[in-house]
């Protein structure tokens, strides 16, 4: 009896993930509407997908939401800085149902405090050597990340 027990919610549990719903779109902006669309099999929640992109002097923000796994929501904010002053900020949020319709969520404020620390590194100015510089690192920004340029295709 328990085992039959346990197997029915085990069901009714897997049908239910199967059946998760999520509202799909993407643009240019902080919000977007789009139709409800199943998730895949292995996706169980929902998400946004919030970012900045600032190149001085033009700031772009864009959202995307969509179905993702429950790991992914795990993301938190991301803040990466680059030359030039560009720098790129995004955070996922995960939501249930009308919540992904209706609740704002918004980057929080970048702060532009320097926090001592620093990334050393060059940047190819194609075509062009490889300039050398120091990147200043501001807020909770402690990690400094390095790719390369290979023959068109980038190598993290």
């Amino acid at each position: 009896m328990r085992a039959s027990l346990a197997a029915f919610i085990l069901a009714a549990l897997l049908a239910t993930g199967a059946c998760l719903q999520c509202e799909v779109c993407g643009g240019p902006g902080t919000t977007c509407s789009g139709d409800l669309q199943t998730c895949p099999a292995g996706l169980d929640s929902c998400g946004i997908l919030l970012s900045e992109d600032t190149e001085v002097p033009r700031e772009r923000q864009r959202i995307n939401k969509t179905c993702l796994t429950s790991r992914e929501c795990k993301l938190g904010y991301v803040s990466l800085k680059f030359w030039n002053g560009k720098t790129l900020r995004f955070q996922k949020f995960c939501c249930v149902g009308d919540a992904c319709r209706t609740t704002t969520f918004k980057l929080p404020p970048a702060d532009t405090k320097p926090n001592g620390r620093s990334c050393r590194g060059c940047i190819f100015s194609f075509p062009g050597p490889c300039m050398e510089g120091t990147i200043e690192c501001t807020g909770a920004e402690t990690q400094c990340y390095y790719s390369t340029q290979k023959r068109g295709t980038w190598w993290r």
